[in-house]
């Protein structure tokens, strides 16, 4: 029997994702995270073969943390199809104990997912897996992310420094450089460049 343990933010998603699961033959959701609960600490307890967890909730630089303290466990990120896709290089190194799909696939395809990564076998979307060979490598700060990402909710210079505790020259010499690493024309244009590229 695989022992799977759901992490959704959405708790529609992860009842109907359960419930779904344990009418499959051969697998069980033994438990499904609610918000507030440390997923690392259920998984411990609960031991699953697979931890299926949406990948808005698990930050880049926590992959790895979450593959070593659950070395028995595969996990299966689950992507919103809806937004930007940014593929990111270094997930692959753990592969294949970490798969990639959106949930825009069909039950069926998650279904076979899960059996794919208990048999030691790759799972990454084809939607992700396009983007990666499409994407460009970010070449934006983490500031100058955090900046731009601010510019994009239509924050004046003014707003953004007393939002960051930074100076209005600081500010200004972010946003300078975010055109120019983007090759964008002007702050609007490196906000639509850097969000149709998945870097903000």
């Amino acid at each position: 029997m695989i022992r799977v343990l759901l992490k959704h933010d959405q708790d529609l998603w992860r009842t109907a994702l359960a419930r779904g699961l344990d009418a499959v033959q051969g697998i069980t959701a033994v438990h499904d995270v609610v918000a507030g609960e440390d997923v690392i600490a259920a998984a411990r307890r609960i031991r699953p073969h697979v931890l299926v967890h949406e990948a808005g909730l698990l930050p880049n630089e926590h992959v790895a943390s979450v593959c070593a303290a659950l070395p028995d466990s595969n996990v299966l990120l689950l992507l919103d199809p809806r937004r930007p896709l940014e593929f990111r290089p270094e997930l692959t190194r753990f592969a294949p104990r970490v798969g990639i799909m959106t949930t825009g696939e069909t039950f069926d395809r998650f279904v076979e997912a899960i059996h794919r990564l208990t048999r030691g076998e790759p799972v990454i979307d084809a939607d992700i897996a396009l983007a990666a060979l499409r994407s460009r490598a970010n070449p934006l700060t983490p500031r100058e992310r955090e900046v731009l990402g601010l510019a994009a909710t239509g924050a004046r210079t003014g707003e953004i420094a007393e939002k960051l505790y930074l100076r209005v020259g600081t500010v200004q010499n972010y946003l300078s450089n975010a055109i120019h690493k983007s090759g964008a024309r002007s702050r609007i244009d490196a906000v639509r460049i850097a969000q149709s590229a998945g870097w903000i």
